[in-house]
């Protein structure tokens, strides 16, 4: 098998999308398959990889740290004609994704597809609810032309298939669980924050769709009640300066962390803390309970399919901030409460292995590869 990956998002980019991709290119390595990925450029981007191909682009408008890559279609095609791929695996659903679309029905291949983001979802934060509708359309013409659409959760499946989207299946994420461990526990926090027994954490973008409003009017009532708490933000985003601004005296900001030291920051907190309705799945809420945390998180999205109630974490009603903090203050008060439920986080984390999910996606890719060469045989002998 011979796979093309196209993506609107690449390293250096921190998100779940990209990191992903990484993981699917180092599997894909490791299994000796050959495949090429067609990424945007960033301005301090560059790939010594020669099966990446780095294309110029501009900013995304509403999302400032995404690209709408400005492809050259016709170097594309000849990039792929010498390269002779079996399948298109379109990751994103812009220019990229659409390059890669032309190429597949021009050349009569099999395509995959991918549903990672709830972009309708993000516009009426963005003051464009207005355009919602016509982005569920052009969602639901790009992926019914896809043999195959992988969705990250089974609630993002459902909502799917009530949009009329076709050909859907779910093809989960996993956890390094021995990257991320209780045992990576430290004195990280306590000497960022002198005094604090207690820390609450989210990690994340910082970003209006992340319902981080939610998550300070919570913060709000639990730093009253418990005083011995510390809110510690890890990420950073287009709202990353106002949030700071306006919170620097009572949160602890530590920007983007990685490897060991993000995995230090995830086990030397207690609980975590994740008000987004917007995800369609939640790769840092695995990554939390992989480290042995309590996630406080909304029956909403891909996170509704990651937190069971009273076992690995408690779920609030979507942008409540008052059950949020409810929750919260009963974890924090309550060590048993919150050690059990950390232990259990920590078992359902271990049952959800990235090596397992990646064979799977690669029997995927190879079933549609079979299928596609088996109708191509039907097709000629029956002309």
């Amino acid at each position: 098998m011979r796979l093309a990956m196209f993506t609107d998002t690449y390293y250096p980019q921190v998100n779940g999308v990209a990191r992903t991709l990484e993981r699917v290119s180092s599997f894909l390595h490791r299994q000796g398959i050959p495949h090429l990925i067609f990424a945007p450029r960033y301005d301090t981007s560059s790939s010594n990889k020669d099966n990446v191909y780095l294309l110029p682009a501009i900013d995304l408008p509403m999302y400032p740290e995404c690209k709408v890559a400005l492809p050259n279609y016709f170097h594309i095609r000849r990039t792929l004609d010498s390269f002779k791929p079996d399948l298109l695996y379109l990751v994103t659903e812009f220019s990229m994704g659409l390059c890669g679309l032309k190429y597949a029905k021009e050349r009569g291949l099999p395509v995959a597809a991918a549903y990672t983001t709830n972009f309708p979802d993000y516009l009426a934060y963005y003051r464009m609810g207005l355009l919602k509708n016509w982005a569920w359309k052009y969602l639901q013409w790009f992926h019914n032309q896809c043999h195959l659409n992988l969705c990250p959760s089974h609630t993002i499946k459902s909502t799917l298939n009530n949009k009329g989207f076709k050909n859907l299946e779910v093809w989960g994420r996993g956890v390094e669980t021995d990257s991320f461990c209780p045992g990576k526990q430290s004195d990280l926090l306590l000497r960022m924050s002198p005094g604090k027994k207690l820390f609450l954490l989210y990690v994340g973008r910082f970003a209006p769709e992340k319902d981080l409003d939610v998550l300070f009017e919570a913060w709000r009532a639990v730093s009253q009640e418990i005083p011995e708490a510390q809110l510690v933000m890890t990420g950073d985003g287009p709202i990353a300066e106002e949030l700071k601004k306006q919170y620097q005296d009572e949160v602890v900001f530590t920007g983007y962390r990685h490897g060991e030291e993000l995995a230090s920051i995830y086990a030397s907190s207690q609980v975590f803390v994740f008000p987004s309705t917007t995800e369609t799945f939640g790769n840092v809420v695995l990554e939390a309970m992989a480290s042995g945390l309590p996630v406080v998180g909304p029956a909403a999205g891909g996170v509704k399919n990651l937190i069971i109630d009273g076992v690995n974490g408690i779920s609030c009603t979507p942008r409540d901030h008052q059950e949020m903090a409810a929750a919260i203050i009963r974890l924090a008060r309550d060590h048993k409460l919150r050690q059990r439920l950390g232990n259990q986080a920590r078992d359902f984390a271990l049952n959800r292995s990235w090596e397992t999910l990646l064979k799977n996606l690669n029997e995927i890719f190879q079933g549609l590869v079979i299928r596609q060469e088996l109708s191509e045989r039907t097709t000629r002998k029956a002309g």
